[in-house]
C-alpha cells in the first residue's frame, strides 16, 4: 500500500519534476473549472450573449494552451525513466480511449446505448493515464 501511495504522490522524483507536475495539475484543475463554469453559464442561459461566449471560449482555450505548454515542459525536463513512464501512460490512455470510443459507437449505432458525450471520453482518458502512471512507477522504480 505504501508503494502505491508513493507512486501517486510522486515520491522519489526530483523537486523540479514535482514542481512541474504540480504546475500541470494546477492548470488542469483550472482548465476543468473553466469548462465547468462555462457549462454552468450555458445552463443558466448566459452564453446567449456574444461577448460572454467569446470570453469563456478565449479563457478556456488560453488555459488549455498554457496547460499544454506546461505539460510539454514537464515532459522535456524529466529523466529518461520517468519520461518513459509518462509516455507509456499516454500511449495506454490514447489506446484505451480509441478502443473504448469505437466499441461504444458500435453499441450506439445499434441503439443499445445513449449518445456518447465527450466528457465520458475525457474521464476515460484521464483515469487511464493516471492508472498508467501509477502502474508504471510501481513497475520501474
Amino acid at each position: 500500500m505504501k508503494q502505491i501511495i508513493d507512486a501517486i504522490c510522486s515520491r522519489g522524483l526530483p523537486l523540479r519534476d514535482i514542481q512541474n507536475a504540480n504546475r500541470v495539475n494546477l492548470l488542469a484543475l483550472l482548465w476543468a473549472l473553466s469548462l465547468g463554469g462555462t457549462s454552468f453559464l450555458a445552463h443558466q442561459g448566459y452564453l446567449a450573449s456574444t461577448w460572454v461566449l467569446a470570453s469563456c471560449f478565449i479563457l478556456h482555450g488560453a488555459i488549455g494552451i498554457w496547460m499544454l505548454l506546461a505539460f510539454k515542459r514537464f515532459l522535456r525536463q524529466l529523466d529518461e525513466m520517468e519520461r518513459k513512464i509518462q509516455l507509456d501512460a499516454l500511449a495506454l490512455a490514447v489506446g484505451v480511449s480509441i478502443i473504448g470510443f469505437s466499441l461504444y459507437s458500435i453499441l450506439d449505432m445499434a441503439d443499445l446505448l445513449p449518445d456518447l458525450k465527450a466528457a465520458y471520453l475525457v474521464v476515460l482518458l484521464a483515469l487511464t493515464y493516471m492508472l498508467g502512471i501509477i502502474f508504471g512507477r510501481l513497475n520501474y522504480r
